[in-house]
């Protein structure tokens, strides 16, 4: 985005001026186009030059907050699907060790590999 030659500050003091006189005769002065005041009017409205320094402020705070909620919530998503592997591989192991005891009883030989459950495709 190309840069302006003037500050928001700068903009809007020029639109207060703009009020009191006619705009040409402001856009001359400025060296401005009278396209380039209305469209100032268009963004800045009513606001005074200590109002649009306060502005900024408010917008630099918010995109802060913005980016701590976001990675509050990468946090969030990351635990919770830590979270859901742990859970689904105590069920699984649970599953496969129940299933042992009913399907092999209790003279399971330790050489052999114990079938696998429900969980199987989980893993």
């Amino acid at each position: 985005m190309k840069k302006s030659r003037f500050s928001e500050e700068q903009m809007v003091a020029i639109l207060r001026e703009a009020d009191k006189a006619p705009v040409p005769e402001v856009a001359r002065k400025h060296k401005v186009s009278e396209q380039t005041i209305y469209v100032w009017r268009q963004r800045f409205g009513k606001l005074e030059p200590a109002d649009v320094k306060r502005l900024r402020q408010l917008e630099l705070e918010n995109s802060k907050l913005k980016k701590l909620v976001a990675e509050r919530d990468l946090e969030i998503e990351t635990m919770k699907e830590i979270n859901r592997r742990k859970w689904r591989a105590r069920r699984c192991a649970g599953t496969d060790r129940s299933l042992l005891r009913k399907t092999v009883g209790p003279t399971a030989r330790p050489d052999r590999p114990a079938r696998r459950g429900a969980c199987a495709g989980a893993r």
